[in-house]
């Protein structure tokens, strides 16, 4: 993260934090809905049912009416009331650690709505295998308000099969992902790029 960050472009090591929390601020609503069965005391983390695979289809109307403020812009208003109103509040998705104003600014800046749409709709099919497995760090371009995602691979490490599969959905969709592998070399680590798309 050091490395790469910049003024230009400063670089935030996020991993499943940034868009599983932003996923979680715009669908507050249907994920603490009210559902029969949800719910058994005012401490949970999160519904009973967020595993069953009918968790997204009992709430469907609710999530669509979420996932349609990408496509008008209003989701953005959402997400920072969210974030200001349930600060600190347990959610399955929100990474409040993580989340600054800062950080979330910048996300919503520089990340298209129509990724936005597409990393939540995933997370949405399959949330137990689909909540992890993103990349550890995003850079940002403010001035040009692009973004690129960047995994982080050290000596020996490799490519579990849920990132894999999170990169093969970004590049399928046009995303800017990349795998950096950081190697040994003169006793001291080097970045070698990998692959790019």
């Amino acid at each position: 993260r050091d490395h790469l960050s910049s003024a230009e472009a400063p670089v935030h090591y996020v991993e499943n934090a940034l868009i599983n929390s932003l996923f979680g601020l715009l669908c507050w609503e249907p994920v603490f809905a009210a559902i029969p069965g949800a719910f058994f005391h005012p401490f949970q983390r999160g519904p009973a049912d967020l595993h069953a695979p009918d968790f997204h289809l009992r709430r469907a109307a609710q999530f669509d009416a979420c996932l349609a403020q990408l496509d008008t812009g209003a989701y953005r208003e959402t997400i920072l009331r969210h974030m200001e109103r349930k600060a600190g509040l347990q959610s399955p998705f929100v990474f409040w650690g993580v989340l600054t104003a800062e950080l979330v600014g910048l996300a919503l800046d520089c990340l298209p709505a129509t990724h936005l749409k597409l990393w939540f709709e995933r997370l949405l099919r399959d949330i137990r295998s689909n909540r992890s497995g993103l990349p550890d760090l995003v850079r940002f371009w403010p001035g040009e308000r692009r973004y690129e995602l960047i995994e982080v691979k050290g000596p020996g490490d490799r490519l579990q099969d849920n990132q894999i599969r999170w990169l093969e959905y970004c590049v399928q969709h046009g995303m800017p992902v990349r795998v950096l592998d950081v190697r040994w070399a003169d006793d001291a680590l080097a970045a070698g790029v990998g692959a790019a798309a």
